[in-house]
Parts: structure tokens; sequence; C-alpha cells
């Protein structure tokens, strides 16, 4: 059987060619709002490889003309003052060349910078946009360490490519082409000496480039894995440290961390072969201009100047770097490849369960639920729901029981939509909900589940949560309804309090208290309480139990609870076995029939 860990390592390696077109033009795309910028970005690039090139051609030109006169002619002759003067006005125009490219290449990086900041910005935003509108499905199947690494290592590397990748790959090609030009036309003959190295330079990228590329992919795998087990790990602290699992958890961590090593340290070894063959190659090719140089200017008269034996030599030196740094620009293209096919998996990922176009606007619901004929499987033919009918009418309160595994919480997550039916259908006041936009149905329904989800931000922000038309006296008004206003009251900061991460310092009992606020703050029309009271003290469940009457009256509520008077007290109660429909009624009437609410009733609810 293949491990996770294994599995996890074979779905991040699976990657596109190392060169996308398709992808390439997907990412230029996000550049397109940049246009602008990115039109003078180019034009700086022209700018800066011309004026690389102007400044060897000027110290040519101050070698072999006042130079030349001023070192071989007579001080105080007067062509020797006017070759100082000459040699004075080429020395000033070399440092304005030098400093006017040093101002151009300041503003490109900047300018580059700034775009591929932008982009990676809407990137972000709109592959965050859409995970958060994702159905549960999706979540199901990709674990939450996966997701960081596509919104943050993933769109890093895409950052890096617009930043500087990309634009230096297109600079270093200008380079070398201005070069290779420049060469040809100052000395052809030592300019084909050059040349005939090129050959086994683009041998050895190549053998490079397929090493690289795949020893990076294993690197992304490997992060991605990291990421998941630190997230994981950490979520899972309580039980990692309740069970002693701090050392099989670490040894899981290393083995993966030491597979991370290993192929960083592989890529690591191919660039150090890599660059000094190239190193090597190009110290031949200059031995080779030199052999063949001498002899040009040996010769009678001398076929090359030393003023063009400088200039050759110059761009020979700056020949080799685009070659060198267009490896590094490979591994980044490489990377930037690798992530975008990932990022672009998961924005190509489809809503599964979209609004209907053209969907009637839903302001208020009666509260009448239904389930007609309805099956439902997380996955594949295993049934969770089999056939289930059943209907709550408006003010009603329903409670559901079963055990472990019946159905019950699928069924809370069909009402709620974050999950739609493989057959059959769910009604709200007579309405398919999939008719109805997500938004305007989850609007009109509050869950209570027994985990309580908190984020780091005040209580103020966690009852309200940003809801327009909520005010402060709002939140006050509900907190004292639920009695939850006391415990807030004590705390530093009151309501403007920030809690630590998912409200670890707050009891279990008054967590569950700020979700009952929550709750009633939006005012729902159908409530939906998933074991809400399961976990609280029956001194906490005395302080809610008032609430809770309130809270139930004239509203529509599907309560899941083993607790025996929140059962007691329901109009009708529905009975899940083995995911279907068994039994309906009151408490007396299904007490009466002795059938399987009797028994989980004797088994669980007596004592």
């Amino acid at each position: 059987m293949t491990s996770p860990d294994a599995q996890f390592h074979t779905e991040e390696t699976i990657v596109g060619k190392a060169f996308d077109r398709r992808l390439m033009a997907r990412l230029l795309r996000y550049a397109v709002p940049y246009r602008g910028a990115m039109v003078l970005a180019i034009v700086l690039i022209l700018l800066v490889t011309a004026l690389g090139l102007a400044g060897p051609f000027i110290v040519r030109e101050a070698v072999d003309g006042p130079l030349r006169e001023v070192t071989s002619g007579s001080l105080a002759a007067e062509p020797g003052a006017e070759a100082f003067h000459r040699l004075y006005r080429l020395t000033a125009l070399f440092a304005a060349v030098s400093l006017v490219l040093l101002a151009l290449r300041y503003v490109q990086g900047i300018l580059m910078a700034w775009i591929g900041q932008k982009v990676m910005l809407d990137l972000r935003s709109e592959l965050f946009h859409h995970l958060i509108h994702m159905p549960f499905a999706f979540f199901d199947r990709n674990p939450v360490g996966r997701l960081v690494t596509r919104v943050t290592s993933d769109i890093e590397a895409l950052s890096e490519l617009f930043a500087g990748g990309f634009v230096s790959l297109i600079a270093d090609m200008l380079i070398l082409a201005a070069i290779t030009a420049a060469l040809l036309w100052v000395n052809a003959a030592l300019a084909l000496v050059t040349l005939s190295a090129l050959p086994l330079l683009l041998i050895a990228t190549f053998l490079f480039r397929a090493k690289v590329r795949r020893y990076y992919r294993e690197q992304r795998a490997h992060i991605a894995h990291l990421n998941a087990i630190t997230q994981e790990s950490i979520q899972g602290m309580n039980v990692v440290q309740a069970f002693h699992r701090q050392r099989s958890n670490q040894k899981r961590y290393e083995d993966v961390n030491r597979l991370y090593q290993v192929s960083f340290l592989r890529s690591v070894l191919a660039y150090s072969v890599y660059y000094p063959v190239i190193e090597l190659m190009g110290t031949g090719a200059l031995i080779a201009v030199i052999w063949q140089a001498s002899r040009q200017l040996g010769a009678t008269p001398p076929e090359l100047t030393l003023g063009n034996f400088f200039l050759f030599w110059y761009f020979l030196g700056r020949f080799f770097q685009p070659i060198r740094d267009m490896a590094e620009r490979y591994n980044v293209l490489q990377a930037a490849m690798a992530s975008a096919e990932r990022v672009f998996q998961v924005l190509d990922t489809p809503e599964t369960m979209p609004d209907p176009p053209g969907a009637r606007p839903l302001e208020k619901l009666e509260g009448r639920v239904a389930f007609e004929n309805v099956w439902f499987a997380y996955r594949g033919d295993d049934h969770v729901l089999r056939d289930i009918n059943f209907e709550v009418k408006p003010a009603q309160m329903v409670a559901i029981v079963g055990a472990t595994g019946a159905g019950k919480s699928t069924i809370i997550n069909l009402i709620s939509r974050f999950y739609d039916p493989q057959r059959g259908r769910i009604l709200a006041d007579g309405r398919d909900i999939r008719e109805i936009r997500k938004r305007e149905l989850r609007a009109r329904i509050s869950v209570v589940l027994q985990d309580v989800f908190l984020f780091s931000r005040s209580i103020r922000e966690n009852i309200a949560l940003d809801t327009p038309g909520i005010s402060d006296e709002d939140v006050r008004r509900v907190a004292r309804h639920v009695n939850a206003s006391p415990f807030i009251e004590r705390l530093p900061g009151g309501y403007d309090e920030v809690l630590k991460e998912r409200g670890r310092t707050l009891s279990v009992g008054e967590k569950q208290l700020l979700a009952f606020a929550r709750t009633l703050v939006h005012d729902p029309d159908i409530l939906i309480l998933d074991e809400a009271t399961a976990h609280i003290d029956s001194e906490t469940e005395a302080l809610i139990q008032d609430a809770l009457d309130k809270l139930l009256a004239g509203r529509t509520s599907i309560v899941i609870a083993h607790r025996l008077s929140t059962i007691r007290r329901a109009d009708r109660i529905i009975v899940l076995h083995k995911g279907e429909v068994r039994e309906e009624g009151t408490h007396r009437e299904l007490f009466a029939r002795g059938g399987i609410y009797r028994c989980l009733y004797e088994l669980q609810y007596r004592g």
C-alpha cells in the first residue's frame, strides 16, 4: 500500500515542461495592467545594453587616439597638448556614460521590483479569493500545508520571475547578442575562435538543465511536505504531547527534511560542476584568443591595434558572463514554471457548487426545511446518507439522534450547502437550495458547532465578523442575552480583548457562549446546533439555557445533541441509523415504541 507521504510526494512532483509557452503567456496576462511600466522596463534594458557597450568603445578610442599620441610624442609639442584635451574629454564622457548607466540600472531594478510585486499582489489575491470560495470537498482532498505553500512559496517563486529572472534573462540574451556582434565587428578571426567554444557550452548547459530540473522538482515537493507536517503537528500539539508522539513526529519531520537537504545539495553539486566547466571553456577560449591576437599584433604591418585588442579582450571577458548567468536564470524560470503549474492547477479547479444564474433574491426564510430522497457520499459509492426523507415545519424544533457515524453532521452540512447530494434534493421554503445563492442561503442559517473556531482578533470582531449593520451596542446586547457579558467584562480589554490563536486562553464553555452570541447577532431564520452543548459543564449550561429558550422560540431549529434535556424539549425526534431514517416522533412516542431510540436512551441518556 502506498504511504500518505509517498502519495503526497508523487502529487507534488507532477509538473509539466521546463518552459511552457502556455503557462508563460498566462502569467504575462497578469502584467497587462502594468504594460506601460513593462514597456519602460524594456526601453531601459535596451538603453542599459547600449550604454554598457559604449564605455569600452570610448576606452578604445582613447587608447588608439590621444593616449598613443601622448605616450609616443613630445609633451611640449602642440599635438601632445591637444591630445591631452581629447583624452580629458573622452575621460569625462566615459564618466558621464558610467553615471547614466548606474542611474538607469537603479531605475530598472526599482521598476522591475514594483512590477513583480504588483503582479504577485494580484495573483495572490486571486488565488486566496478562489480558495475561500471553494467547497468543503476541495479541502477534504488538499492538505492545508500544501495550500499554504501555493499561496506563499509558489507565489514567491513567480515574484522572482517578474522581479528579476524574466527581465534578466532578456537582458542576458540581448547582451550576448550585442557582444557577439561587437566581437565580429572588431575582429572576425578572433570572434570565430571564441565562438568555437559554443557547441561545448550548449551541451554542458543542456546536461546541467536536465539535472537541475529534477532536483528542483524534488525540492518543491519536499518543502510542501514539510509545510504540511509542520502545520499538522502544531495544530494537533495537544494530541502529540498527550500521547508522547514527539519522537515519532520528529523522526517523520527529519526524514522529509533530510530528503529536502539531499535534493538541495544535489542541485548545489550540479552548480559546482557546471560553473567550473564554463570557466574552463572560457579559459581555453581566452588562451586561443591570446595566441591568435599575438600573431596579429606581431604582423607587419600589424593586423590588430592595441585599442582593438583591449576592446576585444573586454568583450571576451563579458561574453561568458551572460552564459553563466543564464543557467541561474533558467533555475528561476524552472522554479516559476513549476510554481505556475501548481498555482494554476488550484485556480483551474472549478467551483463544483456554483450559484445558479439569475436566481431570485432571498431576503428571509419562513423556515420550512425538507429532504426528499437524498443520497450522499463523500467518496465514490460509500453513501453516508441513503434515501433520506423528512420535513421540518416553520418554528419547529427537531432533534436528530443516532450513533456515531449515523450521518447526523452530514445532514447539517447539506442544509448549509457545504456539499450537494448526489441524488435527491433539499428544499427551503419549497425551493431547491441549489437554486438559491449560497451567500443568501447561509445568511439565513446559523450553525453552532461543538468545535468553536475563534479568530485571533478582538471579541467584538469575533462576534460581529465584520458584518455590515451590526453595531457595538448589538454586540453588547447579544452578549448579555446569552450571559457571555460577565466573563467578557472581566477580561483586561473587555470587548476589545484580542484573543490568542483559536481562543486558546478561553474555556470550552466561554467559547461556546461566544458562538451563541455570534449566532444571535446575525438573527438567523434557521438555527442549527451541532452538539453545541456537548462539552459544556452543568453550571455553564444553566447560564445559556434561558438564552436557548428565547433563541429557539419562533425559530426553526435543528438540534444534534446528547443532552436529554435538549432532546425531550424537541417537537419531533428523527432517529438515524447507518445513514437511514429509522424512527420519527416525540420523545414519549419513540420511548414507548421500544426501538432504536429507546435503546440509545437506555445506553447513553439514563445515567
